[in-house]
């Protein structure tokens, strides 16, 4: 019998799956996100130096991100994880549902923003970030368009793919990793994407009927793309 036959394969994973997940997806990231914000903190860089991405600083990362992806595969498999688990269906009605995740998503940022506008100046961190990514070129539509599949399918896949007493850890968890290795744009714009961002995401995927992830790749890589706000749209 093949090792990899469903009989031995698993569809929940265990709290060190996570761990180690964690680890290869981001471990680097949250090292040198923490590192740029200490140095944001004290001044001797700005956002813009943390922020401006060039097309060859998108094909490095995406060939970074290719290469941890492949490392977590290599370890699902040979943890017998069942990938038939993970729920991703192309269809015309999931693009829809993504760009419509993306305008909520859009929206709920923009509110924050103006919320943070009032009381940024008292904070003691550095103020948010405009927007994520607004540039159009090549690169970052490419590199966009991997980066929310690898982030969602960390976040909502293999994340919430655990024993259900186990979600009241790993929920929270995930907030925080995902908030952890955005602080290189300032802590506001940090705590924006990782946690209303990020509850948005883990709110909307359980409350689809579906369960299909498709959606939610696509309007994380609108996010990332265009920038999580809506009323940029109209000159606001």
């Amino acid at each position: 019998m093949s090792l990899l036959s469903n009989e031995n394969k698993i569809s929940q994973l265990k709290w060190f799956d996570i761990l180690v997940l964690t680890i290869i997806f981001w471990g680097s990231s949250i090292v040198t996100s923490t590192q740029f914000y200490i140095a944001l903190c004290q001044g001797t860089m700005n956002l813009e130096g943390s922020t401006d991405f060039t097309a060859a600083d998108n094909y490095r990362v995406l060939y970074s991100q290719g290469t941890l992806l492949a490392i977590a595969i290599i370890y699902l498999f040979i943890r017998r994880f069942d990938f038939s688990s993970l729920n991703i269906k192309f269809s015309f009605k999931a693009i829809i549902w993504g760009i419509v995740l993306f305008i909520g998503a859009g929206l709920i940022q923009d509110v924050y923003s103006v919320a943070m506008a009032q009381v940024e100046g008292y904070l003691p961190f550095p103020s948010p970030l405009g927007n994520i990514v607004h540039n159009e070129m090549l690169s970052t539509v490419i590199y966009s368009l991997f980066n929310g599949f690898y982030e969602e399918i960390y976040f909502l896949g293999f994340c919430l793919a655990v024993p259900k007493n186990y979600l009241k850890w790993v929920i929270p968890f995930s907030i925080l990793i995902r908030t952890s290795f955005h602080t290189y744009q300032g802590m506001i714009s940090a705590v924006g994407v990782g946690v209303i961002f990020g509850v948005y995401m883990l709110y909307g995927y359980k409350k689809s009927k579906s369960g299909n992830l498709l959606p939610f790749f696509i309007a994380h890589a609108f996010g990332d793309i265009y920038g999580l706000s809506i009323c940029q749209f109209f000159g606001m």
